[in-house]
């Protein structure tokens, strides 16, 4: 059961992301915390088995400021995609990135909670995928998710799911996040020009983190949920450090 801290912790997390600076700057700030955003959206397009004429139905879990999305559609420009964010505003950038494609995208404005009532009867999937918006949910909302996704998906379809988790084993967690801010450090300082220490980083990642209501999960588990929601086969596709692409078959 989600107790009522972590749903306040829930809804913190949906104004979090719902704010004009928040939006104004997130593609940039992207650059900078998460510059494997690139990466694993050219993962989660490469490894798709789809040929690029084919008219396919996409669900985009957490679709933000739309990067995700306008990649699948020039990977696949005949798909069709339902765009799915909690935040209104990011919903609001997200048409703008995708204006040359508005008749190929619809946008709902839901938490991954309601997604099931607030879209309607969905169906027919050909491949649900996500990308840095996942780790924000408990196991338990996780795993009632992806069975929902599971159960509008198309026999043999795929979802695909580009994500931070935290090791388990507390060293290398020490160390993944050591090399994290280093990079973190040396992009502040070629992209916008500033200088920070490793502490400086440390504690500010640290303050978004729980603005964001991060609630990473191991990869193990987020594997083991994709398992337990009746997919036919869990795989992680890519991986670096604390950054990972994975999912599953139906």
């Amino acid at each position: 059961m989600i107790t009522d801290m972590e749903k306040n912790t829930l809804r913190e997390t949906v104004y979090a992301f719902n704010n004009s600076d928040t939006v104004a700057s997130y593609d940039a700030d992207m650059d900078v915390w998460h510059p494997n955003r690139v990466k694993m959206a050219s993962i989660v397009c490469e490894i798709l088995p789809f040929d690029r004429t084919d008219n396919l139905h996409f669900l985009d879990l957490g679709t933000g400021t739309g990067y995700l999305s306008h990649k699948i559609l020039e990977t696949f420009p005949n798909a069709k995609i339902v765009a799915v964010d909690a935040a209104a505003l990011m919903i609001e950038k997200a048409k703008i990135r995708l204006n040359n494609h508005r008749e190929q995208v619809t946008f709902h404005v839901s938490t991954f909670q309601d997604l099931p009532k607030k879209t309607g009867a969905l169906s027919h999937i050909d491949a649900a995928v996500s990308s840095l918006a996942l780790h924000h949910l408990y196991r338990e909302e996780k795993l009632t998710l992806i069975k929902y996704v599971q159960s509008i998906l198309k026999p043999h379809g795929w979802f695909v799911n580009g994500d931070v988790f935290k090791s388990a084993d507390a060293v290398l967690e020490a160390r993944f996040r050591r090399l994290h801010y280093q990079g973190i450090q040396e992009r502040t300082r070629t992209i916008r020009h500033e200088e920070k220490t490793l502490d400086q980083i440390s504690a500010e990642l640290s303050d978004k983190e729980k603005k964001d209501g991060d609630n990473l999960l191991h990869l193990t588990d987020d594997l083991q949920i994709i398992a337990e929601a009746g997919f036919r086969t869990a795989e992680c596709f890519w991986k670096e450090y604390r950054e990972a692409v994975y999912g599953g078959i139906k």
